[in-house]
Parts: C-alpha cells; structure tokens; sequence
C-alpha cells in the first residue's frame, strides 16, 4: 500500500456513516383560530400590500379575466409566460393569442425546458400556485420544469392566480402536503415560496425591488 492508498484509507475509516435523510419538522406554535375564507381573504391583502404586492379577488374565472385583462392593458403587456394548466384557458378569451396582431404566449420548450432568451424578453408570467398563506402573503408554488421555475424570476412581473379555498392561515397548516410531495420519488422538481416583490439592501443597506426576480407581482383570488 503506497502512501496515497494509506491516507485514503484513513480517511475512510474515520468518516462516520451518513444516516437517512429526516425530513425536518416545524416547531409548534399557537392553535389554529379556523378563520373564515372573509378573514384569511383580509389577512392575506394586508400582508401582501405591506410587501407592497397586489392582491385582487374575484367572483369568478370570468372576472379573473377581465382583471388580467385590465392589467394586460394598464401594463402594456403583449406577451405572456406560463405552465399548462386547467384555469389558464378559462383566463384568455378564446381567440386572445390567435391571428395577426394579437397576444403570444409561451409554454416552454419541450420535456418542459425554457428558452431564457426568448423568456427575457416577455415581460409577465401566470403562475398557478398550489397553497396561499394569509399570515405572511406568501404563494407556495410547486415548480416540476425548468420552465416553471423560470416564470417565478425571470419576467419583471408575476401573477399568481389561484382559488380562495386554497388559502390558508399557515405554513404549518399546509406542511403535511407539501411533505406529501417532498417524499414522493417520482416527482421532480421544489416549492418556491413567493412573498411579494423581489426585494434586497444589499447596496448601501439601499431597497431595491427587481434584483433577484419579478419587481410587481400581482395575485388574483378566485371565489370557489
């Protein structure tokens, strides 16, 4: 045994096994007070607005429209990024992003990879989040593509829409779920928690919103 074989053979010997991973748990806290959907709906805007995020509700998809439209319109916006999912084509008319003249919209390349360059230049993304947390204004969003992930930090700015029964007071109300998922092997991908606007201070202790992901974030609530 040469000297090199000796050393890694001591190094070996001294590692200590790495155990299984344990998934971590959360602290306890307070019980839950089991707000009504009028209470966490109120909780939620005040949390999101301190962020200096938006939030809009709506009696239907069919208002969810006209808003996204009115903000599409106020905005400037001409093309769209998003993720296949059920509520996106109750949220466009049917003929918004055909024929000449009208909106685009990018649902990633195939096997769910995206085209940074070509996402650069679009200006908002519709993001569908699974869980919405009232007690810090926080979009828990369940990101399996690369494409997905994309959407929550690229574009200048964000909408996450989603349903009032997906609203809860907690994180730890909505831990058990996101467990769920976590310890399901076949899934590929992270959450990402979004809460407000992309924020830092890192020059000159100076906040600048826009650094590290959208600069407006909008969040449209649906009545279920």
């Amino acid at each position: 045994m040469n000297s090199r074989d000796l050393i890694l053979s001591k190094v070996r010997s001294s590692m200590i096994p790495f155990p299984g991973a344990e998934l971590p748990t959360l602290p306890p806290v307070e019980e839950f007070r089991d707000l009504d959907s009028g209470m966490l709906k109120k909780i939620f805007q005040e949390s999101l607005t301190a962020l200096t995020g938006k939030c809009l509700f709506a009696r239907d998809t069919k208002e969810a429209s006209e808003i996204l439209m009115k903000l599409a319109s106020e905005n400037g916006w001409e093309r769209f990024s998003s993720a296949r999912h059920p509520l996106l084509s109750e949220l466009f008319p049917r003929d918004f992003f055909h024929g000449k003249g009208k909106k685009r919209l990018y649902l990633g390349e195939p096997e769910g990879e995206t085209d940074k360059a070509r996402l650069a230049d679009i200006p908002v993304s519709i993001v569908f989040p699974e869980y919405f947390i009232a007690e810090t204004g926080t979009c828990a969003v369940l990101n399996q593509t690369a494409h997905e992930r994309m959407n929550c930090y690229l574009t200048p700015a964000c909408v996450l829409v989603g349903k009032v029964s997906q609203l809860h007071e907690r994180l730890q109300e909505v831990w058990d779920g996101i467990m769920k998922n976590s310890e399901n092997p076949a899934m590929r991908g992270e959450y990402v928690l979004v809460t407000g606007p992309s924020r830092t201070a890192d020059i000159e202790r100076v906040s600048v919103l826009g650094v590290h992901g959208p600069k407006n974030v909008y969040v449209i609530l649906i009545q279920d």
